[in-house]
């Protein structure tokens, strides 16, 4: 029986590639080891989409590289390859013996994979409902990547998402680098809202996270559906990478900020309590004093409940590498320690206010501490805070319950929650 050693890098999409890769492998009676040293195949999974995805491909590659015996295999795959080039890769990293690119299962199989094995936890998992990017952000390698948008039907989706609920998820997380644009390229206008109706009547006991919404791509009546539907968790993740028009522009990104205010307060307005999460972009070509001004008061009055910055790194072959004004690197981590300061303060105000509100959690495990935790709906695992449960004296707690609880305590990012029946 052969062994793989497996190393999963990157993003939830990249992480369900490599899931169904190893129900595959699997099914070739290959065996998962978690020592390199035991593995007849050493595989990686790469990120390449920004440079320190692509530095820490490198540094696995170099790293199991070094340690590789003469009797095994050094396979890498993803997004490195499909960034660069199985030819130009070849040269530059001879210690690697095969290279693949995205979807790395169909090396073995031309039908993609309903199953998998999950890697995280057994009670969440990433529905990956699309493939590639038609947005044209001037600063982005995913297109170049990953390709065109491409839906996954819907019939296959739904027999994937009930094999997930047969094994006991809990939160099922649909992705796509954008969601709002299911369906679409099928000719369907409300593809996402369609798909998200038939996953919702499964007769299962679950709930159901979006990520990464196109700012652009909803507008009320998809809020308000998505607000209506008592599967679906009221938390809203749209990435909007800056708030100052001209910015916007250069960015090739939806530059109508007011906008974003008005869809804001409109989801705000029908549930207070949503989480609302975003990405912003720091140091872009172009971002003088007056312009990362704008962005900072823009997120002072939001006050959005979550919020990761990225510094701007100029990726090759993008059009953002060529645009000035460039912001030297110190100013841009300054940037970012600035921003990452006002939304600390913004998190742990946003939370205080929960304080005394019922919360459902979704209970994993428990920590290194032997406190119980979970993650409530307003906390999208592994990128926000989480929720650690109090011991319930009147009904015991077990991983992979959804409970009912009480906020007793808030931190800056992390909820104390107490379980109520």
């Amino acid at each position: 029986m052969p062994k793989i050693y497996p190393v999963s890098l990157g993003c939830p999409k990249n992480k369900v590639d490599f899931e169904k890769l190893l129900y595959i492998l699997g099914q070739k009676n290959y065996k998962i080891v978690l020592d390199p040293e035991e593995a007849d195949i050493i595989w990686i999974n790469t990120c390449a989409f920004i440079r320190p995805a692509v530095e820490e491909a490198l540094d696995h590659i170099f790293e199991l590289g070094e340690i590789k015996k003469e009797n095994q295999k050094l396979i890498v795959s993803g997004c490195l390859t499909a960034r660069y080039g199985k030819e130009t890769l070849k040269k530059l990293l001879p210690e690697v013996d095969e290279f693949y690119g995205i979807e790395p299962y169909q090396k073995f199989t031309e039908k993609e994979p309903l199953n998998r094995i999950l890697t995280e936890s057994p009670f969440y998992a990433y529905l990956k409902i699309a493939e590639g990017c038609n947005r044209k952000c001037s600063y982005c390698t995913i297109p170049k990547i990953r390709g065109a948008f491409r839906s996954k039907p819907v019939d296959l989706l739904i027999k994937e998402t009930e094999n997930l609920l047969k094994k006991g998820i809990k939160e099922l997380i649909l992705v796509a680098q954008d969601i709002t644009s299911y369906g679409k390229d099928l000719g369907e206008k409300k593809g996402l809202l369609k798909l998200i109706d038939k996953i919702s009547n499964l007769p299962y006991d679950f709930r159901i996270r979006l990520l990464y919404l196109y700012p652009s791509g909803i507008n009320k009546k998809f809020i308000k559906d998505i607000l209506a539907n008592p599967k679906v968790v009221p938390y809203f993740d749209l990435p909007i990478q800056h708030a100052h028009p001209d910015i916007l522009k250069k960015m090739k990104r939806p530059s109508n900020s007011d906008y974003i205010k008005e869809i804001i307060s409109y989801i705000r307005d029908i549930n207070p309590f949503s989480a609302i999460r975003t990405t912003v972009i720091v140091g872009f070509p172009g971002e003088g004093e007056k312009e990362f001004e704008f962005l900072y008061e823009f997120l002072k009055e939001i006050e959005f409940d979550h919020l990761g910055v990225f510094i701007f790194y100029a990726e090759e072959g993008t059009p953002a590498e060529k645009m000035f004004p460039k912001v030297p690197y110190k100013e841009k981590i300054k940037r970012r320690k600035i921003i990452m300061k006002l939304q600390k303060e913004i998190s742990k105000k946003r939370l205080q206010r929960r304080k005394g509100q019922e919360e459902e959690v979704l209970v994993l495990g428990e920590d290194i501490k032997g406190r119980l935790f979970g993650i409530a709906k307003i906390q999208a695992p592994e990128i926000d805070g989480i929720s650690y449960i109090e011991n319930s004296k009147t009904y015991k707690v077990y991983p992979g319950d959804l409970i009912k609880t009480k906020i007793k305590k808030t931190g800056v990012y992390d909820l104390y929650v107490k379980p109520i029946k």
